[in-house]
């Protein structure tokens, strides 16, 4: 069986040369690019089933790994090289071409020729969901009032027939008013924004909504220096960390007034894995109650600590060893012990490369799985932490400690805690300190001269 299999407008592509598929948790749809060798320049149009908005599939290892459609196609033909083509001919110059006289400038007032091995296809494509990235939403009142989150979504896609696969926590709105002349996308990431969820194409081209992890499978295969490792990076930065996160909002819903509006507005929690003072306040435009607040509060410190501790590893062929296609969302176990990596890593961005059948690789780019809630308000996805007693066994083996103060931090998801906050109306209620008293001024003295009934 072939490693990958390139459909495109139902009929298998047999002469392509280069494949690059990409894919990301953090973009609405996945991109693949396909070079196909024409081995000659045809006197015709080639491959002619390879058009704009054709349907275009790649199967890797038997298994659908992208399905989306042709954006474009672009023909080149390059200038023959005369050095190759005179290569042992015995030839001075390439038939059909004249020789250019020094200083003169190449092509001008002679004849250029295409070398015969030299034209090639560039097929780019999108997957399904590319139309909600390039089209306006058809809502027709642009108001939905008291819908899910579910609800929602299912609206803004309908059009398209673009199936949904709902992973996360179905959350109650007041209301959801979306903004007239908005592409799909951009209503799309503000939910996702607002409510705490990652939206991403599957390998099949559904919609895929998760509050956390995207894989219900389980682990994927591990991922081992040494064994199927073949190039890795490891980085921890602290440029997008934040030691406290702060999210401040309001009641939207109508029987909440007066002091119910006021209370519990804001909600703040704390990442102790960040040493420095680095606060962020974000504000939410929802409805502000507390078990939305806090799960904001973490979403946006998990989103910002995926970032600080990132691992690229490059693994051979486009298969896992269990057979299975790589895939975003998926959970690794990894080990790199010079980087005192012993554990489990959310697979956020993938790459497949294939290249004259001589360069057969993926690239997975991993970050640590967001950390759930624990705070009284329940918030925080409902995630249970990931951990592998496995990874804590093989650190000690390999005689790794994390030391603080010392590299590396551990490459886990950030050590969230909710810090207790005072209501607007307790700080409103509270007495003011008392000011020390003021001296009093000293008595004025006039003047002999001064006369007070002149005055």
């Amino acid at each position: 069986m072939k490693p990958v299999v390139i459909t495109v407008g139902g009929g298998e592509l047999t002469t392509w040369i280069e494949m690059t598929l990409l894919r990301k948790k953090d973009e609405l749809t996945g991109s693949l690019s396909v070079i196909i060798f024409g081995g000659s320049v045809p006197p015709a149009p080639i491959v002619r089933e390879a058009m704009a908005g054709a349907e275009i599939q790649a199967y890797v290892g038997g298994q659908l790994a992208f399905t989306g459609t042709v954006d474009a196609r672009q023909g080149k033909a390059d200038k023959a090289d005369d050095k190759k083509m005179r290569k042992g001919t015995g030839i001075k110059a390439y038939p059909g071409r004249q020789s250019h006289p020094k200083g003169s400038t190449e092509g001008h007032g002679h004849e250029i020729s295409i070398g015969p091995n030299e034209y090639t296809i560039h097929i780019t494509a999108r997957g399904k969901t590319k139309r909600l990235i390039d089209s306006s939403h058809q809502h027709p009142t642009t108001n939905m009032m008291q819908p899910t989150t579910k609800e929602a979504v299912e609206k803004l896609v309908e059009p398209w027939k673009t199936q949904l696969d709902w992973k996360g926590e179905v959350i109650k709105l007041d209301k959801m008013r979306f903004r007239d002349g908005n592409r799909v996308v951009d209503e799309l990431h503000r939910i996702a924004m607002e409510n705490c969820y990652f939206m991403y194409e599957t390998r099949d081209g559904k919609l895929r909504v998760t509050d956390g992890v995207g894989s219900e499978s389980g682990s994927g295969d591990p991922l081992i220096l040494g064994q199927n490792i073949l190039t890795f990076s490891a980085e921890q930065s602290e440029d997008e960390a934040k030691s406290k996160v702060k999210v401040k909002g309001q009641r939207t819903q109508k029987h909440k007034w007066g002091k119910k509006a006021l209370e519990k507005t804001f909600k703040e929690v704390q990442n102790s894995s960040v040493k420095d003072f680095v606060p962020l306040t974000v504000q939410h435009y929802g409805d502000a109650d507390d078990k939305t607040l806090e799960r904001r509060a973490r979403f946006e410190a998990n989103k910002r600590n995926a970032t600080t501790k990132k691992v690229t590893v490059e693994v051979f062929h486009v298969q896992t060893p269990s057979g299975q296609p790589w895939d975003i969302g998926d959970t690794h176990y990894v080990e790199i012990p010079p980087e005192g990596i012993f554990d489990v890593f959310e697979c956020t961005e993938l790459t497949y490369r294939v290249k004259h059948d001589k360069e057969i690789k993926t690239t997975l780019v991993l970050s640590p799985p967001p950390s759930g809630g624990s705070g009284g308000s329940s918030g925080g996805f409902g995630l249970s932490s990931l951990s592998s007693n496995m990874g804590n066994a093989r650190r000690s083996q390999a005689g790794v400690t994390l030391t603080t103060g010392q590299y590396p931090d551990p490459w886990t998801g950030p050590q969230l805690t909710e810090l207790p906050l005072m209501t607007l109306v307790e700080a409103a209620a509270k007495p003011k300190e008392e000011e020390e008293p003021r001296k009093p001024e000293p008595p004025l003295v006039l003047p002999p001269w001064f006369d007070r009934e002149d005055a």
